[in-house]
């Protein structure tokens, strides 16, 4: 969330931001709106606090029995009323965060404002591919090559839900050892995360919308994680952190589970859209001064993982309106998808800078003396087995097979997937 002074300070800047989300502003309205009452119920409350004293001051002093009576009577209206007050204070700073926890992140300058359609292409690698016959989608390459089971996946868990067979279980994998590889080489200490995590950790790590959206709730107290960013992002909650010990750069492995609530009738064929995936994901948490640079260099990981599985795609900064709360800043990856003749998400990578970091209490011990909040950024560095359907579309034969990236024969064993004999 973002920093109560800002609201104090600057409520014009705020109000602006959330403009440019498509926002009419009245959340940040309320918040200052509820920490004016706030501050004014902590004042009286001083104020009551110190009347009181004086009044039990009189009470010891008090010869005349008849006077003391008064007094008493007098210093237990003064108690209930820093009672009555109290509740105030607890309600008033309740309803200043629960409308604080609405307002979005501050928009970095260079974000382009609107929606889907301001989005911004701001580089491309390689070239279509070409082919010299009808691309097959990625829903018919894997009923004909014998890689996954969807029919009967519906009928045991629902729509969305999968089992993968033969070669592409192998393939799933060796794309997880491919880009935990790649992290390592590159500094990242690699991590596989839990994937439930407790009530407290999920309301400071996630959104609002999440909650609705996406989250699985297993009980009152526990969620399942949607993406490995979560529970990354809680490793040092409530940590103050060296600023000699800085950047803290992680590359998590978990499975995830999301609802898809909101997506209702998108990309129900196949593997694409899932409710349980795996994800490699990069996390980074630094000094302000240097998310801007970490922002550029872990998008720039994700796309040699994509050069390495030579599949022709873009960079795109994601437009205002499409952001979500976390993120000041949102540059995608997106793939091209021959069947769909259409570019189609693969990796999310976002600056958060202090505001994700500010809800989970993370801090910088700072060389200079005091302290202060840092920034957080994250990055998918692979999803399965969304990425699959990328390759199976664009490594495709003319005879059904489907070529294996060379980057991950190593790993695979088998440099093609063929149709069963």
């Amino acid at each position: 969330m973002l920093d109560i002074k800002l609201f104090r300070d600057d409520l014009e800047a705020v109000i602006k931001s959330e403009k440019k989300r498509g926002r009419d502003g009245d959340n940040a309205r309320k918040v200052l709106e509820f920490d004016e009452k706030w501050r004014a119920a902590v004042r009286k409350g001083d104020e009551l606090r110190q009347k009181r004293n004086e009044a039990s001051k009189k009470v010891a002093l008090a010869k005349d029995p008849n006077e003391r009576e008064k007094l008493i009577t007098e210093t237990k209206a003064v108690n209930d009323e820093i009672g009555r007050n109290d509740n105030d204070i607890a309600d008033f700073l309740k309803k200043r965060d629960e409308y604080r926890y609405k307002v979005g992140n501050i928009l970095l300058e260079d974000v382009p404002i609107g929606n889907e359609e301001k989005n911004q292409v701001i580089r491309t690698f390689g070239k279509k591919p070409g082919f010299d016959f009808e691309p097959k989608a990625h829903v018919d390459l894997t009923r004909d090559l014998d890689l996954a089971e969807l029919d009967k996946a519906a009928e045991i868990s629902g729509a969305r839900f999968y089992y993968l067979k033969n070669e592409m279980v192998i393939l799933h994998m060796a794309l997880i050892r491919y880009a935990l590889d790649e992290l390592m080489k590159k500094g990242y200490n690699v991590m596989l995360t839990p994937f439930m995590v407790k009530r407290p950790v999920i309301e400071a790590a996630a959104e609002l919308a999440d909650f609705e959206q996406q989250l699985y709730k297993v009980d009152d107290d526990m969620f399942l994680i949607a993406t490995s960013e979560q529970t990354l992002a809680a490793l040092h909650m409530n940590e103050a952190i060296q600023e000699n010990d800085l950047p803290k750069v992680y590359g998590g492995f978990s499975t995830c589970f999301r609802k898809e609530a909101g997506s209702h009738g998108k990309d129900t064929k196949g593997v694409f859209r899932v409710h349980q995936f795996d994800k490699v994901e990069q996390y980074v948490f630094c000094s302000p001064e240097e998310s801007g640079k970490w922002f550029d260099k872990m998008i720039s990981v994700s796309e040699e993982l994509m050069k390495g599985l030579k599949l022709h795609y873009q960079v795109v900064s994601i437009a205002s309106q499409e952001m979500n709360d976390n993120a000041a800043k949102k540059y995608d990856i997106e793939v091209w998808m021959p069947s769909q003749n259409q570019y189609r998400e693969m990796v999310s990578c976002s600056n958060c800078t202090d505001y994700q970091a500010r809800k989970l209490n993370v801090r910088i011990i700072m060389n200079k003396g005091g302290r202060e909040i840092l920034h957080t950024l994250n990055s998918t560095a692979l999803a399965m087995p969304r990425l699959i359907t990328a390759i199976l579309e664009n490594c495709q034969k003319k005879d059904g097979s489907v070529k294996i990236p060379e980057v991950l024969w190593k790993y695979t064993g088998f440099k093609e997937m063929k149709q069963k004999k």
